[in-house]
């Protein structure tokens, strides 16, 4: 069996940078996987946190885009697993958030930046550059 943690350095070697986008909309994730995509990075797709859990389990992803409202487990649960994962705790967090009062409550747990839907496609690629960037 792969050790995780050597899976994600040799993966970085690669340099193609993963993202897990989690969001309980499919035309979302279709929107931001198909950006991602262009920008010659790889989408892993999660369509509400159950699925996010279920894909951190397994995978490190070098940045998380995660939206905060969803049914059953929440964004700010994702999050609260990511924390307390060490294998994942120092991960890229991007909130996409239609209520942004809801960031003030997620941001003590360590995000690298909240963005409001709607959103347009060049803010998402801005936000998601910037954050890479921070990783280089």
């Amino acid at each position: 069996m792969i050790n995780p943690a050597k899976r994600k350095e040799n993966r970085n070697v690669a340099a193609v940078p993963q993202i897990l986008i989690v969001d309980d909309e499919p035309g979302l994730i279709k929107l931001f996987t198909n950006l991602i995509n262009r920008m010659n990075c790889q989408a892993l797709q999660a369509t509400g946190g159950e699925a996010a859990l279920d894909i951190l389990s397994r995978e490190t992803p070098d940045v998380l885009v995660l939206d905060l409202a969803m049914p059953h487990v929440s964004g700010f649960e994702v999050l609260q697993y990511v924390r307390a994962t060490p294998r994942l705790d120092s991960m890229k967090v991007i909130i996409l958030t239609a209520r942004p009062n809801l960031v003030y409550e997620v941001e003590e747990l360590g995000i690298s930046c909240w963005l409001t839907k709607p959103i347009t496609p060049n803010d998402f690629i801005a936000a998601v550059e910037e954050v890479l960037a921070e990783n280089s």
